[in-house]
């Protein structure tokens, strides 16, 4: 387990922000432009103001998607679109059309993911991604029907928060370059605990070689890595 622990959950989201950087600079030296997912809730928006800080990002060159999106507009406050929008995409110049939203709003559902599906590329090279108290990412929650979907991406019903959801596949995550979760807080301690054990049916666990950015408080009892910091 690639697990790298910080003391604060701002150091976390300050070493996801860095990389971030990094490998947009690498991917735009390599192949032109950097396609990355980003995720929902809240710890994303520490990422977010570092990330809109550091410098020698090439923008222009930034591709943005999402990994998943509440059944909502644009302009709601529960939008993960539009918390990007507000707390990053706004500083910075990624040109519009390179933001690529999900539509969330859109009825019925299922032909939003079908469009979402058919506007990515062949291969993203970040895919940013959180973890929920019961071990779910992205929209991938435990005992939904998307956890064994195919496809890249779709429409997911979750009784947990009686609503549906917009989210990308495990083979659609899986298949970028690569995976990160930014996870902090001492209520995650217990999942990922039993994610680094083996232990239970937590939805992260199907992801492939994922790097690990969490707080202190989230790792609790789990074994740093020796090159963590």
């Amino acid at each position: 387990m690639n697990l790298r622990v910080h003391p604060t959950a701002q150091a976390a989201a300050d070493a996801v922000a860095e990389a971030f950087a990094r490998a947009a600079r690498d991917a735009v030296t390599e192949r032109g432009a950097f396609h990355v997912a980003l995720s929902g809730g809240s710890t994303p928006g520490l990422m977010y103001t570092t990330l809109r800080e550091l410098p020698d990002i090439p923008w222009k060159q930034v591709h943005i998607y999402f990994g998943d999106e509440r059944s909502v507009g644009p302009d709601s406050p529960d939008s993960n679109y539009g918390a990007a929008q507000r707390e990053l995409l706004s500083y910075v110049p990624v040109p519009a059309a390179q933001i690529h939203r999900m539509e969330g709003e859109r009825r019925p559902l299922e032909d939003a993911a079908t469009d979402y599906a058919a506007l990515l590329p062949p291969q993203l090279d970040v895919n940013l991604l959180g973890m929920g108290d019961d071990g779910h990412t992205a929209s991938l929650f435990p005992g939904t029907a998307a956890l064994d979907a195919g496809g890249r991406v779709v429409a997911n019903w979750v009784p947990q928060q009686d609503t549906w959801r917009v989210t990308m596949t495990f083979p659609e995550i899986n298949a970028a370059r690569q995976r990160w979760l930014l996870v902090a807080g001492p209520k995650k301690a217990g999942a990922l605990a039993d994610v680094q054990a083996g232990r239970g049916e937590h939805p992260v666990s199907h992801l492939t070689d994922p790097v690990w950015f969490v707080d202190a408080a989230a790792a609790g009892q789990a074994k740093q890595d020796d090159d963590s910091t």
